[in-house]
């Protein structure tokens, strides 16, 4: 996560196309809607798919491939080969996350819901904490025991990437059940299966995708479109930063690579509680209070990360919206799947990755016009310096709040407390 912005900047350089200016935070933002805009394409497809064929195959194809992916950034050299590469990506991850969050979901029951989809987030959390405290002593290591290039150091941690996946698919394929899917079936026969499968879904998945929308059923109501209309905006929000904090870190604080990857680690483990916290109190208190709280709070912090007041501060701010965000994610999976009867939540998972995903294609464009455009600026607010570029981190806080109220307002809560007899049945199995 720190280091392919930075990466994306030493081999990329900025151009005009009829006069229209391709700025590096631009063209990162264009990769990472490439990305977004394929998991808002194919995350309902496969979801739905996972839900007659079984979870755990989908899963194994999306981690395989992302798995080779990472290796293939070490050959990247372009804008084109970066953005095809982000493209693969991100069908890979749709076919990995709404699933796993399904399969997470069916193994628990409605009481352990919550938790679950905590320690799940919480695991995620973990890597994305582990991962730049590895990257920065890859970084380090290799540029004390040989004089290489920033670029290739980069390579050789993408490889390393790579490697991991690879270990984490086979710990998948060994260690994890699937009750909706034998596990008779010898393992190399359903993955090709899976593949087959998942192609001919991605092909006709625009038309799935239309219909999708088009059904009626009894479950969608105005608390289901609340959660499509919040997952857009908290997805156009969160992708309009993300691609450029470490941009954000490099240019306005002048940081070397491993101490920005640092910094990001270390935000990463103080948000670590959060999401057993946000899981623990959806099940223990009331699931819609947690949510809208712990965004609307969120919101706030992203609006002062823009201040002129220290490099301390800002890795405060940094880390008080990340441990809200942990809070927010499985409080709002929960409610979400609360509303769901099981047999179509792979779908309805799928459907509502879409939406965030849908917000995510369009954000990091936004942001990086934002951040070209506001780069190097300076401003004051009654008296207060805020930089040009923290503008992209305000508008992600007000579209938080935006979202979080539409929550308070829209969703009842004596409606979240949908269960399905299949549910009921798998839970007392």
């Amino acid at each position: 996560m720190p280091f392919f912005p930075l990466y994306a900047d030493e081999i990329l350089f900025e151009f005009s196309i009829f006069n229209i200016p391709f700025g590096i935070a631009f063209q990162i933002g264009v990769m990472t809607s490439a990305f977004m805009f394929m998991r808002f394409l194919l995350a309902p497809s496969f979801g739905g798919l996972s839900d007659s064929k079984g979870r755990k195959p989908i899963i194994l194809v999306g981690m395989t491939v992302y798995a080779f992916l990472l290796v293939g950034y070490s050959f990247a050299n372009d804008l084109l080969s970066l953005t095809l590469l982000r493209t693969l990506q991100g069908i890979a991850s749709a076919a990995v996350w709404p699933v796993g969050e399904a399969l997470i979901v069916d193994t628990s029951s409605k009481k352990t819901t919550g938790r679950n989809l905590g320690y799940y987030m919480l695991s995620m959390q973990a890597g994305m904490a582990a991962g730049p405290f590895i990257g920065a002593i890859f970084y380090s290591g290799l540029n004390t025991i040989a004089d290489l290039t920033p670029v290739m150091v980069y390579r050789l941690t993408f490889i390393s990437q790579g490697v991991m996946g690879i270990a984490a698919t086979l710990i998948v394929a060994i260690l994890v059940k699937d009750p909706n899917h034998s596990e008779e079936i010898p393992i190399v026969s359903y993955f090709g299966t899976a593949i087959k499968d998942m192609t001919s879904k991605a092909i006709n998945s625009p038309k799935y995708l239309i219909q999708l929308f088009k059904t009626k059923t009894d479950y969608r109501g105005l608390n289901l479109y609340t959660i499509y209309i919040v997952a857009v905006i908290n997805g156009f929000g969160n992708a309009m930063v993300f691609p450029i904090i470490a941009l954000f870190l490099d240019d306005t604080y002048l940081l070397e690579p491993d101490v920005i990857a640092l910094i990001i680690g270390v935000v990463g483990i103080l948000a670590l509680s959060g999401n057993p916290l946000g899981g623990f109190l959806s099940d223990k208190t009331n699931r819609k209070s947690v949510t809208w709280i712990s965004g609307v709070l969120r919101g706030v912090t992203y609006l002062f990360i823009g201040v002129n007041w220290g490099l301390f501060a800002v890795i405060i701010m940094f880390a008080t919206q990340r441990f809200l965000w942990s809070i927010f994610q499985p409080s709002f999976r929960a409610m979400q799947s609360d509303l769901v009867p099981q047999e179509v939540r792979g779908k309805e998972f799928g459907i509502v990755q879409a939406f965030f995903n849908l917000g995510s294609t369009a954000g990091p464009i936004v942001g990086g016009i934002v951040y070209d455009t506001f780069l190097g600026d300076q401003f004051n607010f009654w008296g207060i310096s805020y930089y040009g570029v923290g503008i992209t981190f305000a508008l992600t806080g007000i579209l938080s709040i935006i979202g979080s109220l539409f929550l308070l307002i829209f969703i009842k809560t004596k409606d979240l407390q949908v269960e399905s007899k299949m549910s009921t049945i798998n839970i007392e199995n």
